[in-house]
């Protein structure tokens, strides 16, 4: 494969990766809502990392696009009790699914594996700890309101 083919499948990927959502707005405050009596609370927060930083993603509840992690960033859903499939795609979809009962606090972690065009999703849960050692370096992100 010729350089410039090279660089043309290259730019193809980024513009794919940028394009495939579309991207949060960072936001200066770091709410930290609790979980109410009726709800329980969902923390989606992602490690910054320069490895697949130009990969951002959706999180769905469902078909409900309920938030976008990129690099560095976190937002909260508070959840009606009961399971809930959490999926984050590119040209892969990794999901997690979680019994969320009122009153409690989940925590999923998210990252980016290497794929053949674009990086892929990876959504775990994780703990309060996990999310507590990267939560002082996390950006709250919040979903942009598409253009209707």
């Amino acid at each position: 494969m010729s350089s410039k083919m090279l660089r043309a499948l290259l730019l193809a990927m980024v513009v794919f990766a940028l394009g495939g959502c579309a991207g949060a707005q960072i936001m200066k405050e770091k709410p930290t809502p609790q979980a109410t009596a009726d709800k329980g609370m969902v923390y989606f927060f992602r490690e910054s990392h320069f490895a697949g930083a130009a990969v951002v993603f959706d999180v769905k509840d469902g078909a409900d696009t309920i938030g976008i992690l990129q690099s560095g960033t976190y937002f909260w859903y508070a959840a009606a009790p009961g399971p809930h499939t959490f999926t984050a795609k590119t040209e892969a979809t990794s999901a997690v699914t979680l019994n969320v009962e009122a009153g409690k606090t989940y925590y999923v972690g998210g990252g980016v594996s290497l794929g053949a065009f674009v990086g892929h999703p990876k959504l775990t849960v994780a703990n309060e700890a996990d999310w507590q050692k990267l939560f002082p370096d996390l950006h709250y992100a919040v979903k942009q309101a598409t253009p209707q």
